[in-house]
């Protein structure tokens, strides 16, 4: 059974969720393998971005695949990613003093790999939960689709 929760505050907690974290595991694919790996991001909102190199597995299943899933405690993420690669872009510069800000040993790997780099901006679809409601395990579910949050119990059969 599915209750109703209200959007705009699952939404807010969710945001404040990822500004106090920044290592997410990353699943990607591409011709039916998967893999996962840890990344450093940052958030805007609800988008989540990272770094990576043009010669990564992971670029290479980006570019081929935009779906990816983030994971971060227990908390599953959903999302269609896009990259931003160009060092002329300004876009691409804004990015780059933001992640120069929050992390100190960034600059190295912008400085030793310019004509690789590129960001990767996650834009979430569905966000998933474990939580407990009232001792009893529930998932929450943020679904920005349709702009609906609500919660089930966890044995529950999930509609996919």
């Amino acid at each position: 059974m599915k209750t109703d929760l209200k959007f705009d505050e699952v939404k807010e907690e969710k945001v404040r969720f990822l500004e106090q974290n920044e290592y997410a595991v990353l699943a990607t694919s591409q011709n039916n393998r998967v893999t996962a790996r840890t990344v450093t991001y940052v958030s805007e909102g609800l988008t989540i971005i990272f770094y990576t190199l043009t010669s990564t597995k992971k670029f290479a299943q980006i570019k081929a695949n935009s779906k990816v899933a983030l994971c971060l405690n227990n908390v599953s993420i959903e999302g269609t990613a896009e990259i931003v690669g160009n060092q002329q872009d300004e876009e691409y510069k804004r990015l780059l003093e933001i992640f120069k800000k929050k992390f100190e040993w960034f600059d190295w790997f912008d400085s030793n790999y310019p004509e690789l780099s590129v960001f990767i901006k996650v834009t979430p679809t569905l966000i998933e939960s474990y939580m407990e409601k009232e001792n009893t395990p529930a998932l929450e579910y943020l679904d920005l689709h349709n702009n609906r949050a609500y919660i089930t119990i966890q044995w529950e059969k999930q509609e996919y």
